[in-house]
């Protein structure tokens, strides 16, 4: 969550507003009518904030009051509801692991943005509910400072090991959208994109950010907030064709609350489903719901931009990077570019899936290298570098790799380099 410490910073007038939502409430605590208005009656001279934070249950508990506070009211006099019919959108930030997953996919199947984060083994604890949240198709956001691992593995320490995990994590095939800022301006626009493809797309989107992001420390030009708009919850009524699930299209969820005029309802749920999210064990169906759920990330591939190249357009070596390897990796080119070697350099943020024409690049160099901070494994390629060899079947891509815990030093990336180039 550290890495979104510059978006959270922006609401922060917000969130003293809603500090006194975050006292302790009584500990005895019952979801009985009686202490429920009793609590309401002591929170109604507090000023609705347009975000709370859920840090534990007591606190979640609360914030259910503060949402029953923005019902519509049927009957005058009723502390259960308020005047207005639209309820306000609520941030629900949850580092909980397991129990803080859960809740984000409630928050974001009522609508609201949801956000949820951890570190190394807390997404591995998370990947039941991710499973859930592919097979419904809940726009949740999982932010994951990764560290060196595995197990508690060096907790202080930086590492670029979860992207597979991140990928491929969860049981059976649950496609989810991945992407990395590459300093801590970037984990900013990076918070809000991921955002804005998890409503559009109906999914997960995980941000791999890391150790080396999230302790630092960096000025950066104050961002455009005029231009964001905030969330709006749809509860109008759909008409007799509307299905959550459609087959010929992208998701599109009915928050609770919402009026069908068919009289036929919705439901969410993580076993296979037809497009109303009824259960359906038909092989044909389950099928059609596999082939939807891939190929809306196809459709997003389709619509990415190819990453700008720096420094040479064709040459001797392409530096391929992600994360927070661009700042070293940047540096590298012209200090390799002074050893007589021709380089270029191109920064990928988005990693699944991957943009489309990285082959048009690829062509113009002898040598595709990809530096990240992860193990070659058994067969000698890099995490990334695996992906992008199996994508584009391409031998001559391969890779930098470390795993000692520290950052790239440039130098480490420039006697690489020229060892490839140049060999003795």
């Amino acid at each position: 969550l550290a890495s979104v410490e510059p978006a959270l910073a922006s609401v922060e007038p917000a969130l003293v507003s809603a500090e006194p939502l975050l006292n302790p409430v009584p500990e005895a605590y019952t979801d009985t009518r009686t202490e429920l208005e009793e609590m309401i009656a002591q929170m109604s001279e507090i000023e609705e904030p347009a975000f709370a934070i859920t840090r534990n249950s007591k606190a979640f508990a609360k914030d259910r009051l503060r949402y029953q506070l923005s019902k519509e009211s049927p009957a005058a006099g009723d502390p259960w509801h308020r005047d207005t019919p639209e309820p306000r959108p609520v941030l629900g930030v949850s580092p909980i692991l397991t129990m803080g997953v859960a809740m984000a996919i409630g928050f974001a199947y009522s609508g609201h943005v949801a956000i949820t984060g951890s570190s190394g083994p807390g997404l591995s604890l998370k990947m039941e509910a991710l499973g859930y949240a592919c097979m419904a198709e809940i726009p949740l956001v999982v932010i994951n400072v990764q560290r060196g691992g595995p197990s508690t593995g060096l907790p202080t320490s930086v590492e670029q090991s979860d992207l597979m995990q991140a990928i491929y994590g969860s049981h059976g095939d649950s496609p989810r959208i991945v992407i990395a800022p590459k300093n801590v301006e970037d984990c900013f626009y990076t918070a809000v994109e991921a955002c804005e493809l998890a409503k559009e797309y109906s999914c997960p989107v995980i941000v791999l950010t890391d150790q080396a992001l999230a302790t630092r420390i960096e000025a950066f030009s104050e961002p455009d907030l005029s231009t964001m708009e905030e969330p709006e919850i749809v509860l109008e009524t759909r008409d007799e064709d509307f299905k959550p699930y459609p087959l010929d299209g992208l998701t599109k969820h009915a928050p609770p609350g919402s009026s069908m005029a068919g009289g036929k309802y919705p439901v969410v749920t993580g076993l296979e489903h037809d497009e109303w999210g009824h259960p359906s064990g038909n092989p044909i169906m389950h099928q059609r719901m596999m082939d939807r759920r891939r190929n809306k990330l196809k459709t997003l591939a389709g619509k990415l931009s190819l990453p700008e190249i720096y420094g040479d357009e064709s040459g001797d070596v392409l530096l391929v990077g992600w994360g927070s390897t661009w700042g070293p990796v940047r540096e590298s080119v012209s200090r390799i570019k002074d050893r007589g070697i021709s380089v270029g350099t191109i920064h990928l943020r988005h990693l699944n899936p991957l943009p489309n024409g990285f082959e048009e690049i690829f062509a113009n160099y002898k040598h595709v290298v990809v530096v990240e901070m992860n193990d070659e494994g058994l067969y000698g390629s890099g995490q990334l570098a695996t992906l992008l060899r199996s994508r584009h079947c391409d031998p001559k891509i391969t890779s930098i790799c470390k795993t000692d815990g520290l950052t790239y030093k440039v130098r480490e990336i420039v006697e690489k380099i020229e060892a490839l180039v140049n060999p003795s």
